[in-house]
């Protein structure tokens, strides 16, 4: 036992005498200056990359032997005076002593410092070829973690310049699973884009340098984008686990959660192309948000809608496909609001946006979401640039304050204009045909639009369209207008076109024709006119009622109105102006029948004027019957 413990101290003392031995005459015998050819030599017969050592190598031997170097520079770009693909201010590299003996090298913690990586740099120019291996190598290579700081990434592709800036990265241990964590600052001023990033997870490599996996890979970006002064904040989460194939240059993405001031996405997306031109494909969900408040976040313009509680509502799930200047949604729900849409959209060229789409919506008011403003300009800019199209289905639709169902309809843009034909509905017990078209083309949105509506509800439809009806019964109606979609002042003032209509077996609501005639007589006494107000719960009855017009500036213009029904004849013209609410319209009715027990016995077949002035909804009605008797004389 003696002796064994003897052998014991002397070995150890062998041991120290040794790194002492290295410690000391190492650094005054080998001087590693001497030997930047032969490095620089072996690391391009390694790697095919020219190493270039400007700074001073000094030795570090305790508690590992290793070395110091300074201002390194790996690779050139291509072309004349091009910049290192790879610059180092300072790396220190330690190797463990003891190891050595059992052709084991361990590397202790390696250092860099003042890391510059410029546009053309790849990974792979620094992988040692295995077929260029020396023989007679260590067993094995293990290294015992790598320290970053400061390390500066400058991509100038044109369009962008994009900075890392402070890159630190800790804890990593090549040949097996080790926790990595890092953090960098990122200004990219062609996209107005600049902020912080933190970043953490647990990394695996496969020994090939080619197969990557990250478990728990959580990415935190804590920044602004926008132009300064006017930069919005931006604050982007994602977790995830990665699986990257280098070799395929593709990777997996599962159990990915990525949240955007507030919005938060989830699902799995498999990429390809990654380094060239980047295609995902996968399942993703959006939770419900408010795009208003995710607008506002944003610091965009958060648009007023008629409805308060409109765009406060947002989800979605669906088949998701692209790449970095497209997008396929396929097998798409969405619930915006109050409305369920199905189907799938797409959009190609996003600086030019192409669409193709087939949508079926369970129903959809658009005056929910038009301006609570009833001078809120909408620019030509929402219809531009709009090209392609597609089908949209509808089951209940409110535009307009009118309603249709079944509506079917589609939508083609040519980057100028967009095109709404055909388009197919029920409409008031009736059917709706039409043609929409907006130009774009200039600084105003303006329309050109051909409706055509068959056996309709006219009641109904007057009512919704202008709070108030005058007219019953079931007809066929025609419209040719064209208008400015500014806002709603100057839909109204800049109206045009024409109009026509054709009611059978209706009614007039609010005045009895025959019956205000007969008052207005009884009450004659010495006036010459008598102006009565609408008589509201009286109708006059009609079994025919047909008018056209012409729209101009607003105003219509009617000088063909002819009602018939059993008891009077009525022609009519005037003015009605939509823009101020106001009529302006003299109707001749002609009393026919028997007429005994009404005392007008002597205005058969004399046209009666009827005049009817100022609101639109509730007119004031002139009944000039001292004209009709004076007529009657005449005959």
């Amino acid at each position: 036992m003696n002796k064994l413990f003897k052998w014991l101290l002397t070995g150890v003392g062998l041991i120290v005498i040794l790194v002492i031995l290295v410690a000391v005459v190492l650094p005054k015998v080998i001087d590693p200056n001497d030997y930047k050819e032969e490095i620089s030599a072996a690391i391009f017969k390694q790697t095919g990359q020219e190493l270039s050592i400007d700074g001073e190598i000094k030795w570090s031997v305790f508690p590992s032997v290793g070395l110091e170097l300074s201002d390194v520079s790996v690779g050139k770009q291509d072309g004349p005076g091009g910049l290192p693909k790879l610059k180092i201010g300072e790396a220190g590299v330690t190797v463990k002593l003891m190891p050595l003996f059992n052709r084991k090298i361990e590397v202790g913690e390696v250092n860099l410092a003042d890391v510059s990586i410029s546009t053309g740099f790849n990974p792979d120019d620094l992988t040692a070829s295995q077929t260029n291996r020396p023989a007679g190598g260590s067993d094995t290579f293990e290294v015992a973690g790598i320290v970053i700081s400061n390390a500066n990434l400058t991509v100038d592709n044109v369009k962008n310049i994009t900075d890392l800036e402070g890159l630190k990265a800790s804890n990593i241990e090549l040949g097996k699973p080790f926790n990595l964590k890092g953090s960098f600052s990122l200004k990219m001023p062609g996209q107005g884009l600049s902020g912080d990033v933190e970043f953490s997870g647990l990394f695996r490599s496969a020994s090939s340098g080619k197969h990557f996996q990250m478990d728990g890979l959580e990415l935190i970006f804590r920044g602004s984008k926008g132009a300064a002064g006017g930069a919005a904040p931006l604050n982007i989460t994602m977790n995830t686990n990665a699986n990257v194939n280098l070799a395929e240059d593709s990777a997996r993405l599962s159990q990915l959660v990525l949240k955007l001031n507030g919005l938060s996405l989830n699902g799995d997306l498999n990429l390809t192309s990654i380094s060239n031109d980047l295609q995902f494909a996968g399942q993703l969900r959006l939770a419900e948000f408010s795009p208003k408040a995710y607008m506002k976040a944003l610091g965009k313009q958060v648009p007023l809608t008629r409805d308060e509680k409109a765009l406060t509502r947002l989800q979605a799930e669906m088949r998701i496909s692209g790449s970095s200047n497209s997008v396929n949604m396929q097998s798409l729900t969405a619930r915006l609001d109050k409305s369920t849409i199905r189907g799938n959209f797409k959009i190609d060229d996003f600086d030019n946006p192409r669409l193709a789409f087939d949508l079926q919506v369970d129903q959809l008011n658009l005056d929910d979401y038009m301006s609570g403003s009833d001078q809120s300009d909408l620019s030509a800019e929402v219809f531009r640039d709009i090209t392609g199209g597609g089908g949209l289905r509808i089951g209940t639709l409110v535009v307009a304050g009118l309603t249709a169902t079944n509506a079917n309809l589609t939508m083609a843009g040519d980057g100028s204009s967009v095109r709404f034909s055909p388009i197919n509905s029920r409409f008031y017990g009736g059917q709706h045909e039409g043609d929409v078209r907006i130009d774009a083309s200039g600084a105003r949105p303006i329309m050109t639009a051909s409706h055509g509506l068959t056996g309709v509800q006219v009641g109904q439809f007057f009512q919704d369209l202008t709070g108030a009806t005058r007219l019953q019964g079931v007809g066929d109606v025609f419209l040719e207008i064209r208008t400015d979609l500014s806002n709603s002042r100057s839909v109204f003032q800049s109206l045009s076109g024409d109009i026509g209509m054709s009611i059978l077996d209706g009614e007039v609501v609010g005045v009895d024709v025959v019956e205000t005639i007969v008052a207005v007589k009884a009450a004659l006494g010495q006036q010459e006119e008598v102006v009565a107000g609408s008589s509201q719960g009286q109708n006059t009855k009609f079994t025919e009622f047909t008018m056209t017009g012409v729209f101009d500036r607003g105003v219509l213009t009617s000088n063909d109105l002819l009602m018939q029904s059993p008891l009077l004849r009525a022609t009519g013209e005037g003015t009605i102006n939509l823009a101020e609410e106001s009529i302006d319209y003299l109707l001749k009715p002609v009393l026919l029948g028997d007429l005994e027990q009404t005392g007008l016995a002597q205005l058969s077949g004399i046209p009666i004027p009827v005049k009817l002035s100022g609101n639109l909804h509730d007119p004031d009605i002139n009944v000039d019957i001292v004209a009709a008797i004076a007529e009657s004389q005449k005959e």
